[in-house]
């Protein structure tokens, strides 16, 4: 893009911000967006809608209106869903878009002191494994049982956060190369992220235990860190482009051609920052979710999977649908599946209010969103609720729990992992 397409003249871009006039002058207003915007679908107010915020960021970078809270709460209510990029005729990059006007609010509103201390615990991962053993530690002890029950919690007006906590598994091991089982079949690099090692260790050692049963050698990058999404969402460009670029460094330097995503969320914001690698083709790291790279890999002879014979619902994170576009590679994994039934949860392209930190930022409407999900699963009465995105997993899972529906909700890649069997003769 030129520079004549950059407003960097304003007093807000002077201070570092830079804002893609060029992509929301694409933006013709047409509306079209607007039925597929949950915030819009639910408020009704032009202002909480794709185009809505658009003339609101235009106005913003061009200085025709300050970064007030007013126009802050409307950015901030965005979930950045991406749901209106998948049919915008004139193929607007929204997203782009919302992680620009964020930036430009923070330019002259400083995130609070709390955010900056999550997006600073964020960036440092080995940290964040060592409070997961805390967390273990205040679980399996009853200290949780005993201060849900003093109403600490609510006290702290931590008790929504505690609720998202899911019963911590045991820690990642701390290898750092897992060879190929049987016939060497290439080797991969498995990305781990941050909030991940601590509350979804399972499913990285179940993507470990099942690409090493299917013949691939697994590397884990050292030096890996957070994927950056929650800088892009809080408008800390500066800080995201950092992880990125350590994260590029780091998947060079394990000496792979393809590097594993598991949360889908994490996959569409390093695959976006692998559009910005200056690296020669020749030696960019391609980044695969690990449904996309598992739809060509046949079973070994060895191996086979046995039947479950109960309905999955599939619920399709908006990260794996509007970012990556690889939502149909969850149902082709699962599918192997002898006897399984699939059902796609209705309405799977509208947000369950999962995204990010959403659900701690915006818990009105994170609560409005995930009721509508919990109503069709309370319809449909599935064994079991398959999500490939973690944030989603964990607002979902804690909706049902205060809802009392036993439906237990597990990663597709678990699922797939849980039915696989040495074959007999």
């Amino acid at each position: 893009m030129p520079d004549s397409a950059l407003l960097d003249d304003r007093p807000a871009a002077a201070r570092g911000a830079r804002f893609p006039l060029e992509e929301a002058d694409r933006c013709v207003l047409c509306g079209l967006c607007l039925p597929h915007c949950p915030t819009y679908r639910k408020t009704g107010d032009e202002n909480e809608s794709p185009r809505g915020r658009v003339s609101l960021m235009r106005a913003l970078a061009s200085g025709a209106l300050p970064a007030s809270e007013r126009l802050a709460s409307h950015l901030s209510l965005c979930l950045g869903c991406r749901a209106c990029e998948r049919v915008c005729p004139s193929g607007v990059r929204y997203g782009q878009l919302i992680e620009a006007g964020r930036a430009l609010v923070g330019t002259q509103q400083p995130a609070a002191w709390l955010t900056r201390i999550g997006l600073d615990l964020s960036a440092r991962p080995r940290l964040l494994e060592a409070i997961g053993a805390v967390l273990r530690f205040y679980q399996r002890s009853g200290l949780q049982r005993l201060v849900r029950a003093s109403g600490m919690l609510r006290l702290l007006h931590v008790q929504r956060l505690e609720l998202l906590l899911p019963t911590l598994p045991a820690r990642l091991p701390g290898q750092a190369f897992h060879p190929a089982q049987g016939t060497r079949r290439g080797r991969v690099a498995l990305f781990l992220g941050c909030v991940a090692r601590a509350l979804d260790a399972d499913t990285l050692a179940a993507a470990i235990r099942l690409l090493t049963r299917l013949g691939f050698d697994v590397v884990v990058p050292q030096n890996q860190t957070c994927c950056g999404a929650l800088q892009r969402e809080a408008g800390q460009a500066e800080p995201a482009q950092l992880l990125a670029q350590q994260n590029r460094a780091a998947f060079r330097a394990s000496g792979v051609d393809v590097v594993i995503t598991i949360a889908s969320g994490c996959g569409a914001v390093l695959a976006d920052s692998g559009k910005h690698d200056d690296t020669s083709t020749e030696r960019r790291v391609r980044i695969l979710d690990i449904h996309q790279f598992l739809a060509d890999v046949a079973l070994p002879e060895c191996l086979t999977l046995t039947p479950l014979p109960v309905t999955i619902a599939v619920q399709d994170p908006c990260s794996l649908r509007n970012g990556l576009r690889a939502e149909q590679a969850v149902y082709a994994l699962l599918g192997r599946i002898p006897a399984v039934r699939l059902v796609s949860l209705a309405e799977n392209h509208l947000c369950c209010g999962g995204a990010g930190a959403y659900p701690l930022r915006q818990p009105a409407m994170a609560d409005l969103l995930r009721a509508d999900k919990l109503a069709h699963l309370q319809q449909l009465q599935p064994a079991l609720l398959a999500t490939a995105n973690l944030g989603c997993a964990l607002h979902l899972r804690a909706g049902l729990r205060t809802q009392a529906m036993n439906i237990e909700v597990l990663h597709p890649l678990v699922l797939f992992e849980r039915q696989l069997r040495e074959r007999t003769a």
